[in-house]
């Protein structure tokens, strides 16, 4: 990736409002700015990096950023306050500068957290998860770098799931269905068996694998699969049953390793059929909830989500290598 990528950009005015600052992140397909809006306040801009600004499919799913925003309406997915176009024909999403911190630098800094921390933190996400389901959207890419945590003014837990950039909507044109058979979209390590397959039509219980890998990270310090290339990697997530958590770190407690190993079923069908089934399956182990989540919130440091967040990976698999 270029260090200079839209440069240009920096000190342009778009529409009368928005002054855009310095670029805080840059993804697979996609660069962020910090802006200022002439009443003082700060926001991030989001658009495509320039090697994709003529990409139809990936200016489709920017927009569909501001879509899943105003449809599903949690307050766990980050608001989409605006959207235009640039000079050059590429789309723009504004949203609000967000701080905080990912759930994948918590982790590097705690290899493993406690069964209860993650079964709220988990539970957390499957409410976001879920009303995004209800409405029509699989995200597809659940990983730690997506799960922003952060402490409110009085020192409660906030949780959001960032970047519905790849997401899966049911309303989605056939054409641009049959496009995606064949590609993977996610991070290879947190896909579920259909995702790797390249399987284009998926529902809610893919992003409740991905949410079983991330739960069996942070309650192990390790993932379930790995591999020395992406696409052994894929294989193994499609033809090998995950392992136990309680294999890796036997102090978990036995009926939470029970819920991540229902998650992680390679048959969609064996999984928990919901992430409202999940979020009561999580129930017993959460705790005296508000003294957990508390005390999640005391580990944080604040940074910028956007200089947490890694490029989306997105590759093709030769038919031969998931048959």
């Amino acid at each position: 990736m270029d260090g200079n990528e839209r440069s240009e950009l920096s000190g342009q005015v778009l529409e009368n409002k928005y002054r855009i600052g310095r670029r805080i992140g840059l993804g697979g397909t996609g660069v962020v700015f910090e802006a200022s809006c002439f009443d003082g306040s700060k926001v991030a801009i989001k658009t495509l990096r320039p090697c994709f600004v003529n990409h139809i499919d990936l200016g489709v799913r920017l927009r569909r950023e501001a879509e899943v925003s105003r449809r599903v309406g949690h307050p766990g997915i980050v608001k989409v306050l605006d959207e235009g176009v640039l000079q050059d024909g590429s789309p723009y999403v504004v949203m609000p500068l967000m701080y905080g911190e990912s759930l994948a630098r918590l982790l590097l800094r705690n290899t493993e957290l406690a069964d209860a921390e993650v079964a709220v933190i988990a539970s957390r996400v499957a409410a976001i998860l879920h009303s995004a389901h209800v409405t029509g959207y699989v995200h597809r890419d659940v990983k730690p770098e997506h799960v922003l945590l952060n402490t409110s003014a009085t020192g409660d837990l906030t949780v959001h799931l960032l970047d519905f950039g790849v997401c899966a909507s049911e309303t989605a044109p056939e054409e641009e269905k049959k496009r995606e058979c064949g590609k993977v979209f996610g991070t290879p390590s947190y896909v579920s068996p259909e995702q790797a397959s390249g399987k284009a039509d998926v529902d809610g219980r893919a992003d409740l694998f991905s949410l079983g890998i991330v739960m069996f990270e942070a309650l192990s310090g390790r993932v379930p699969f790995s591999g020395p290339t992406v696409s052994k990697l894929l294989i193994r997530i499609i033809r090998d049953d995950a392992p136990r958590v309680r294999d890796v770190q036997e102090s978990v407690d036995p009926g939470l390793d029970l819920v991540v190993s229902s998650l992680l079923a390679r048959d969609p069908k064996d999984r928990l059929p919901s992430a409202r089934a999940l979020s009561r399956a999580l129930a017993p182990f959460v705790g005296i909830r508000r003294e957990t989540e508390r005390r999640i919130a005391s580990m944080l440091h604040e940074t910028s989500h956007v200089a947490d967040t890694a490029p989306t990976v997105r590759c093709t698999v030769p038919e031969q290598q998931v048959a």
